[in-house]
């Protein structure tokens, strides 16, 4: 074991390596692994921690309200914004609308806010068929 000391800290580091497909303790860092005959060369895989699957129809269904799409998909900063974002322009859009320079600048927010309203539920569908492609 070596120790290293950063500030006040004292850490203690294993000098055991590891083989990197079935984690068995390597007698020598060269080595094959006496275990499963990995080479040496390989790096360490770790074991990937199981996902819930996630359902690209539901992941759309739920961004109709913006943001819950991201927000089921585990997405939760990238969902917030969404729903400040659609949520902030439709409201300076039609508060903006009242207005005759405010009619200038109003109906294009209010444009702007039902495109990405329609962007985020996209967004959402490819989201969710990508996390499954990466899980098979």
């Amino acid at each position: 074991m070596e120790a290293i000391t950063i500030g006040n800290k004292l850490l203690v580091m294993a000098s055991t390596t590891i083989c990197g497909r079935c984690g068995t303790p390597l007698p020598n860092p060269s080595s094959t692994c006496p275990n499963c005959g990995a080479r040496p060369s390989q790096g360490y895989q770790g074991r990937r921690a199981a996902r819930p699957r996630k359902n690209p129809a539901l992941a759309a269904a739920l961004a109709i309200v913006p943001g819950m799409g991201h927000i089921y998909l585990g997405h939760n900063l990238k969902g917030l914004f969404f729903l400040l974002s659609c949520g902030g322009l439709e409201f300076l859009g039609f508060d903006l609308d009242l207005s005759v320079i405010g009619g200038l600048l109003g109906v294009p927010l209010g444009a702007g806010g039902l495109g990405l309203y329609a962007f985020q539920i996209w967004d959402a569908y490819h989201e969710a068929k990508r996390i499954e492609a990466e899980f098979v």
